[in-house]
This record gives structure tokens, C-alpha cells and sequence, in this order.
């Protein structure tokens, strides 16, 4: 028995069984695969979370792809595990859910396959709490509608440039919403955080589940 057979519910580990491997010393593993073969690989045990940078997509469904209706993305696969044990009622319709990992930093491409190959779901985002996160969030949101933006930090303020556009936004105020709102746009995504705020809701699962 791994560690996370004592922590993570069952119903979870049900789900994503099949979708990952229990290497050494009960540690999990998950591997990412691009459209030409190539693979990566997260690894996640008691006390090491790594998580790779690549072009491929960890995917998690158990139905066809046209009757997935709802589409959850992050960068980490333990990440939607976590997302999952306080969320456990998401996994009652399993034909109609997906998870798909993109690894630490995502891409147009991961976003164009998903959109393509998950054409009826609706996207939900489980990015981190923080700025990156939510500059994941924007990013998914635009790509899925074949745009871009840029986003930098300076300070406590987030400068955006969108189309000919040029907007300020504290960071505290940012988020896909307030996006959304300035920029003139609706994505039709969900965001997800932790209501604790917590980094993630791997954190808050590791911080709670010693």
C-alpha cells in the first residue's frame, strides 16, 4: 500500500488508476506524450513532486471524446488528483469529464489539440493561486479563441498588451475575470482555486495530509 492509498480518497484513486503507475517506493508517475511519440514523465511520492516542461499532454478520461462535456487543464497531474479529493463529486459522471496535464509551462499547441480533440467539453482551469497561474488562466482562455497577449510584472502592477490594446492591472485585481472585463472578450472558462488561499490545491492537500 503507497502513501496515497492512506490519504488520497478511493473514489479518486479508482478513477485515475489506470492513468498512472505506482513505481518505487509508491511513488506515482505520469507520463505526457506529444503527437510524435516523445514522452515525459511527473513523478510524485511523500517527499519529491517533480513536474516536467514539455510539449506533451498528460490525459485522464474514461468515456469517448465527443461525450466529454467537461475539460479540467493544470500543469501537474498530482495537482488534479488533489483538485479531485476535495471535488470528488466531479467524478460521478465519468464519461462526461476529462483531466489533461500540461506540464510546467503550457503551450498554444497543448490548447489547440485539447480544443480539437474535446470539441464539446467546457474548459475548466485549475491553475496555482499566484501570478503565473493566472496568466495561465488568460493564456488558455486566448488560445482557445486562437489569440495571444503579452503579460509582464513590474512591481504590484501587471502591464497586458492585447491586439492594439495597452492595459495596467494591480495584482491583486488580476485575474481571468477582470481580464475578460478590460480586454472585451468571454472565454466561457471556469477558474478553480483553493478557498483557502492556498498556492494550489496541491499544496493545500500536502499541507493538510502530512
Amino acid at each position: 500500500m503507497s502513501h496515497f492509498d492512506k490519504k488520497l480518497r478511493a473514489t479518486v484513486l479508482d478513477f485515475f488508476r489506470k492513468h498512472m503507475v505506482e513505481g518505487d517506493c509508491g511513488r506515482l508517475q505520469f507520463t505526457f506524450r506529444d503527437g510524435m511519440g516523445n514522452t515525459e514523465t511527473e513523478y510524485w511520492s511523500k517527499d519529491l513532486h517533480l513536474v516536467p516542461t514539455t510539449d506533451g499532454i498528460w490525459l485522464a478520461y474514461n468515456g469517448f471524446p465527443a461525450q466529454v462535456r467537461h475539460l479540467f487543464i493544470s500543469h501537474s497531474a498530482a495537482d488534479i488528483l488533489c483538485f479531485c479529493h476535495y471535488n470528488s463529486n466531479w467524478l460521478s459522471a465519468e464519461g462526461n469529464i476529462a483531466f489533461a496535464s500540461l506540464g510546467l509551462v503550457a503551450s498554444f499547441g497543448q490548447l489547440h489539440f485539447l480544443s480539437h480533440f474535446f470539441s464539446n467539453a467546457k474548459v475548466h482551469t485549475l491553475f496555482e493561486n499566484g501570478v503565473v497561474g493566472r496568466v495561465s488562466d488568460c493564456k488558455a482562455a486566448l488560445w482557445l479563441k486562437n489569440r495571444d497577449a503579452t503579460f509582464r510584472l513590474d512591481g504590484q502592477n501587471i502591464h497586458i498588451g492585447y491586439h492594439k490594446s495597452k492595459f495596467v492591472m494591480t495584482v491583486q485585481l488580476f485575474s481571468l475575470n477582470h481580464f475578460e472585463k478590460v480586454a472585451g472578450i468571454r472565454s466561457g472558462i471556469r477558474t478553480h482555486k483553493p478557498k483557502d488561499g492556498s498556492n494550489s490545491f496541491y499544496n493545500f492537500f500536502v499541507d493538510t495530509n502530512p
